[in-house]
């Protein structure tokens, strides 16, 4: 890359690419400094929050209930759409197993009418 007046890889490195000039003889401050001083604090406040609210139950128990709720939620199907998609699904798979079955003696046949050319 080339260097430019915004982006330049010089020995100060991100503080000239952020428009910031160290003065003479002070070091510039990394920028990851702040970072962690605030990443610090915010981690500090999450742990008070953490801490304020009661805590949530945990476990199998828990789980159990919840999925009770939820299975209450479910729209279940009426017998009579159950039974339709039922009838629905079964005739599908009777035609794939036709389809197949026919594809699968047409291939047989046609391997079979080859290997006896070929002996």
């Amino acid at each position: 890359m080339a260097k430019t007046a915004n982006n330049s890889k010089g020995k100060v490195g991100k503080a000239r690419a952020a428009g910031k000039q160290a003065p003479a003889g002070k070091p510039v401050a990394k920028r990851t400094d702040s970072r962690l001083a605030r990443g610090k604090a915010a981690q500090k406040s999450r742990l008070q929050a953490r801490a304020a609210r009661p805590r949530e139950k945990r476990g199998f128990g828990k789980f159990l209930r919840d999925v009770r709720i939820e299975m209450g939620k479910v729209t279940w199907p009426t017998r009579k759409d159950l039974m339709q998609s039922t009838l629905v699904v079964l005739v599908a798979v009777a035609i794939a197993t036709a389809y197949t079955g026919v594809l699968d003696f047409a291939f047989s046949k046609l391997v079979d009418v080859v290997l006896n050319v070929l002996t």
